[in-house]
């Protein structure tokens, strides 16, 4: 699962045992399957996915890792992670045969699982963390971490969403490429002091797992207004880049009830799009300064 050529110095590497013996939850992280580094943690947690059947659908399930040498972000981008105390994990989610109206929630994972990964900064650090639509975390205007979410089948065609959830935590800025560095930043330089990565993840995985089992069996009404006064990107002028109507400018005004942006059109792109309300379902959001 590993390129040991990649692989953290020991000193570096998450205690396994101090996790184990931390988690306070019921399912997430019981099975946890870690390796110093391996290409994609979401890649491998497909794969299993693909080798059990369904009386062995391994909800909570966590693929771990210090280094990802193939790290993947949303559309189709890469996701820079490099081996110096940052985060990368999968969390296999199998909602239950008695969750109520699984289909139509799915749209919210995504949501709330960088709801419950910008809580847990918070109350750990102290930092001001904000979710900028629909899964990136922030401090200020600078990215922390990012949410991939992907939906699959287990062998036995049961329905499984694998969150795949990268956090810089203790990494250098001079870690990460030239060309990124004026847009991320880690929880260490933020805070000035290097973070305990047990403790994050301790907390994150019951914050994720708490949100997961209240979205599956309440719905989403009771966590939508805490997405929305933790998202950075609502009230903004925003671009949105669309598959069909091309660059989109405007003003974010909700979230829709799927958790779609809903976009007031302040530009004229199209005749098809005169200043009007646009439910994004799908795009990339950029934050327009002033």
């Amino acid at each position: 699962m590993g390129e040991p050529g990649n692989d953290p110095p020991p000193a570096d590497r998450l205690d396994i045992d101090r996790l184990q013996a931390s988690l306070q939850t019921r399912a997430f992280g019981r099975s946890l399957r870690y390796a110093p580094s391996t290409a994609s943690t979401n890649a491998d947690a497909l794969a299993y996915l693909q080798e059990v059947t369904d009386a062995a659908a391994p909800h909570g399930t966590v693929v771990l890792t210090d280094c990802q040498t193939a790290g993947r972000g949303r559309r189709g981008r890469t996701w820079h992670s490099p081996p110096q105390g940052n985060l990368y994990m999968s969390v296999i989610v199998v909602p239950e045969p008695g969750a109520k109206r699984v289909g139509p929630w799915l749209s919210w994972i995504p949501l709330f699982s960088a709801l419950a990964a910008a809580a847990c900064l918070v109350s750990c650090t102290g930092l001001g963390v904000s979710v900028k639509w629909p899964n990136d975390l922030l401090i200020g205007d600078r990215k922390v971490g990012g949410i991939l979410c992907e939906q699959t089948t287990t062998a036995g065609k049961t329905l499984a969403v694998v969150i795949g959830i990268g956090l810089n935590i203790n990494a250098a800025s001079d870690s990460f490429p030239e060309e990124l560095r004026a847009g991320v930043t880690t929880l260490a330089v933020e805070a000035g002091r290097q973070l305990d990565r047990v403790t994050i993840l301790t907390d994150l995985l019951l914050r994720l797992e708490e949100r997961m089992d209240r979205l599956f069996h309440d719905g989403p009404s009771g966590m939508i207004n805490e997405f929305t006064r933790r998202c950075s990107t609502l009230g903004k002028t925003v671009r949105v880049s669309l598959e069909e109507n091309g660059i989109v400018q405007g003003i974010a005004e909700s979230i829709g009830p799927d958790g779609c942006l809903c976009l007031r059109v302040t530009s004229d792109p199209s005749p098809t799009l005169p200043h009007r309300l646009l439910e994004v379902r799908s795009g990339e959001v950029i934050h327009l300064r002033g």
